[in-house]
């Protein structure tokens, strides 16, 4: 029974550690010049975000093979009507080979003082190295 409790606390130990490590490369600040996007995909303002007249900004942290693939994508901060558009969308992005294993990307959601009638096509712009800014005018109710 010692033995396995010595394996059972030894396993316990090198996830603590592993843990710990995980949680060590999340906090660690990623910068600018380390992120370098290849391709991104364009992204729609989200329909029930548009009708709910939802805007703002969404931080997305996403983890890069060394390939440049998203692998995997949470959400730092945001509404949560943008925020599944903009973690199926930060999947669709490529970075290049070698460069940061972690990206923060950032959408920032607008509407201004354009009236558009429904459905109005939204705009996309991306600013390098990792900010897209998606943006539609406000829309007018039909009778």
């Amino acid at each position: 029974m010692t033995g396995f409790r010595s394996v059972k606390w030894a396993g316990l130990l090198l996830g603590l550690l592993l843990y710990a490590q995980d949680s060590t490369e999340l906090n660690q600040a990623v910068l600018d010049d380390t992120v370098k996007t290849l391709s991104f995909e364009v992204l729609d303002y989200p329909i029930a975000a548009r009708l709910k007249q939802v805007q703002g900004t969404v931080v997305i942290r996403v983890n890069v093979d060394e390939r440049g693939i998203v692998v995997s994508s949470s959400a730092v901060s945001g509404a949560k009507d943008l925020i599944p558009a903009c973690l199926s969308n930060a999947k669709k992005w490529r970075f290049q080979r070698g460069s940061a294993k972690t990206a923060i990307l950032v959408y920032q959601f607008k509407i201004d003082g354009g009236i558009c009638r429904l459905p109005c096509a939204s705009q996309f712009i991306f600013t390098p190295p990792n900010v897209a800014t998606i943006t539609i005018g406000t829309p007018l109710a039909q009778p």
